[in-house]
């Protein structure tokens, strides 16, 4: 299942509304400042090359319609932080050392768009769209080498890790 259209557009709204809200009162609630929680949408120049470059990766479609409106997502003070790199650096992931196969738990073609402040990569299956959590495994090459304890699927389709987004930023927003 792919999130486009108007519920991308909801999921746009809401997140956008829900960091501001997290940067207005996070100083009140927890005594220091927030770090930059933002989504950035794409720009209506951005090139078509990048979407085109991820669908020649193998990216399932959502992650391309995903990136088709978004640029980027930092949430340093959701959880332990999560962030949604620019699809430019996914294009260059072989080069800047991400890997994009995993074996151990699992043995499939990855592509690496997010990671967490605890040093978890968050990684889309080229085969299935399932997206996997992968921590404390070694990188060999491009190949990340995890056991069942450092893999674990976060969404069976990517649309599912938007709603993951959605309640980690609703439970560090209270109303």
């Amino acid at each position: 299942m792919t999130i486009s259209g108007e519920r991308l557009s909801n999921w746009i709204e809401e997140v956008t509304e829900r960091s501001s809200e997290l940067m207005r009162t996070f100083e009140d609630r927890f005594r220091y400042e927030p770090g930059d929680n933002f989504l950035v949408r794409a720009s209506s120049e951005r090139e078509a090359g990048v979407i085109q470059g991820l669908s020649t990766l193998g990216a399932p479609d959502a992650l391309c319609d995903f990136y088709a409106q978004i640029e980027t997502v930092s949430l340093p003070d959701v959880g332990n932080g999560l962030f949604v790199h620019p699809a430019e650096d996914l294009l260059d992931d072989a080069e800047a050392g991400q890997p994009t196969r995993v074996v151990g738990a699992i043995n499939d073609g990855i592509i690496v768009f997010a990671s967490d402040g605890g040093g978890g990569l968050f990684a889309i299956s080229r085969s299935n769209g399932k997206v996997y959590r992968l921590e404390g495994g070694s990188l060999v090459g491009t190949v990340y080498d995890v056991d069942d304890s450092g893999c674990t699927e976060m969404a069976h389709n990517f649309s599912g890790f938007l709603e993951y987004v959605r309640q980690e930023l609703l439970q560090a927003v209270p109303r």
